[in-house]
């Protein structure tokens, strides 16, 4: 290489496609390293091409502001505040942060938080004393913050990130819903564990083989099915349902409509589900559900607990739930385990246009966020595009091999100690909050069951299309805050009515009027409004 460019390489994977450490390249008074520990050889290339080309004069230096220039010839440590998960809470000592240090020369103070988040990130940002990188947990809130200074632009420093950004280009999807109302993006979203986020109807099938029964196909073989349940066991409860209105988001499908506000991509246009027919005759099947002990009386007061212990004990037999409990409630079970069996039921359908599908929310609530005062604010940036590169990917959803993994003809394997998906997360941090961005998460099918394994390939066949993930002006979160909270409270509180059988169901047009005079077309006109603006940034942006 010329004298106006050294290339420093420490390691080389032995595949040969990659080169770790940093490069430095020299030009006029000033120079950059510009890190990238595995760097493919193309983006090597680019990096260098792209460096020389723009130069790296102290000018320069001087219109990035006061932040520092990353400079991975010295190991800093950060702030980071994070979700802290009750099943596997933070730990010091998680190997996946060792993994991300030696990779980036960047460690983390971490400030777990177990519960109340919200209130725990909102006093931290009002205090000013933000922490370097911080977990927001929904789109909205990093917008607000965002917008009064908080946190970084992302798309401000794209050429900073280009693992990020071609993330961006490639989903699409993710652009659109990453959007604050100005078109600016403060939230980095996490995406892969969605994935096993996703809802899903379940049964159990060794009870339903026991007894010579035929999973459901309609709603009415449904309840069919769920009658002569009871009958075989009179103190069930054959359909397990939990925390209040929530199972109606999952059913609605089944009956072509939605449980709140909705975009119809058939008919392109917005609409609001709970005042339509076919909305109705899912909340007449599930005041038929109650009124019969299909369901369980107080159902709506149940949490996770009370659902689970209704599976587990042989008084519910039927579930709408996320998929992962095919795998997580057997464990619950420990060596009795053997006699418990759940497997994937494909969804239902309520009515003759209504659809085999669960809902599938896309992109999971939370996201990463940078202070904008950080003084390592580049720094930042650069670890957080290594986690979207395929190498950064790797890290994350692996660990090191020879300590999370091994390698034999080609094939990855986990070692040993991590038999279960939560045993990985457990024990070395893997796929927890704050460890990652993106994940492949067929690196994990190993650890599912057979019948898991199966039901993960089904279910997206069975899954509707992801809702728009709006971001809104402070305009219309007022009108959402205070009309649209009016009207949800008031729907709540008319369906539990039907369903508990305290309203007859002859009352449902004197609902609909009711609920819309509160102000549903208000609501309607701000969903529109937002979804134009997105739509509007992503087309300019192409």
């Amino acid at each position: 290489m010329s004298s106006s460019g050294k290339y420093n390489q420490n390691r080389k994977r032995q595949d040969g496609l990659s080169v770790e450490r940093y490069i430095i390249i020299h030009k006029g008074e000033g120079c950059v390293k510009i890190w990238n520990r595995k760097l493919g050889l193309a983006a090597l290339a680019a990096v260098m091409t792209g460096a020389l080309l723009s130069g790296c004069s102290k000018d320069n230096a001087a219109n990035e502001g006061n932040h520092e220039s990353a400079d991975t010839g010295k190991e800093i440590t950060l702030e980071m505040m994070t979700f802290s998960h009750t099943n596997w809470p933070y730990k010091e000592n998680w190997p996946i942060y060792k993994y991300l240090k030696e990779e980036t020369g960047i460690s983390f103070k971490v400030q777990p938080v177990m519960s109340d988040y919200t209130t725990t990130m909102n006093l931290a940002i009002s205090s000013g004393e933000i922490p370097d990188l911080m977990m927001v947990n929904s789109l909205n809130a990093a917008n607000t913050h965002g917008a009064s200074g908080a946190f970084v632009d992302y798309f401000e420093h794209l050429d900073q990130m280009p693992n990020y950004k071609k993330f961006l280009d490639d989903h699409p999807e993710v652009k659109a819903a990453i959007l604050s109302p100005e078109g600016k993006n403060y939230f980095m979203p996490l995406y892969g564990l969605e994935q096993q986020s996703r809802r899903s109807w379940l049964y159990r099938d060794d009870i339903f083989k026991k007894h010579n029964l035929t999973p459901p196909t309609t709603y009415d073989e449904l309840y069919t099915v769920a009658k002569k349940l009871k009958e075989l066991y009179p103190d069930s409860f054959p359909i397990a349902v939990f925390n209040g209105l929530s199972p109606l988001v999952n059913m609605a499908p089944a009956f072509n409509t939605n449980s709140s506000y909705y975009y119809d991509f058939e008919k392109n246009e917005w609409r609001y589900g709970p005042t339509e027919d076919n909305y109705k005759k899912m909340v007449e099947y599930m005041n038929k559900f109650y009124a019969e002990g299909l369901v369980a009386p107080d159902f709506m007061a149940h949490k996770r607990k009370q659902f689970n212990d209704l599976l587990l004990q042989n008084k519910s037999f039927i579930a709408s739930d996320y998929i992962g409990i095919m795998d997580e409630l057997p464990l619950m079970l420990g060596d009795a385990s053997s006699e418990f069996s759940l497997d994937y039921m494909v969804p239902p359908i309520g009515t003759p246009d209504g659809k085999s599908h669960n809902v599938f929310a896309g992109l999971q609530s939370d996201g990463f966020a940078v202070a904008s005062n950080s003084k390592e604010r580049d720094r930042l940036l650069q670890y957080l595009d290594f986690l979207f590169s395929p190498e950064g990917i790797e890290l994350a959803t692996w660990g090191r091999e020879g300590e999370t993994f091994t390698t034999e003809n080609g094939v990855r394997t986990f070692n040993d100690d991590y038999k279960e998906f939560g045993d990985l997360r457990t024990k070395t941090g893997i796929a927890t909050v704050g460890a990652h961005l993106v994940l492949d998460m067929t690196a994990y099918e190993s650890m599912y069951s057979p019948k898991m394994r199966e039901a993960m390939k089904i279910a997206p066949d069975h899954e509707t299309k992801p809702q728009p993930r709006l971001a809104y002006t402070n305009e219309e979160n007022e009108v959402l805050s205070m009309v649209g909270e009016t009207v949800k409270k008031f729907h709540e509180e008319q369906i539990a009515k039907f369903i508990l059988g305290q309203k007859p169901m002859d009352e449902w047009d004197t609902y609909v009027q009711e609920v819309n005079k509160l102000g549903v077309q208000q609501v309607l006109d701000v969903h529109q409004s937002a979804y134009e603006r997105t739509q509007k940034f992503l087309n300019e942006a192409k």
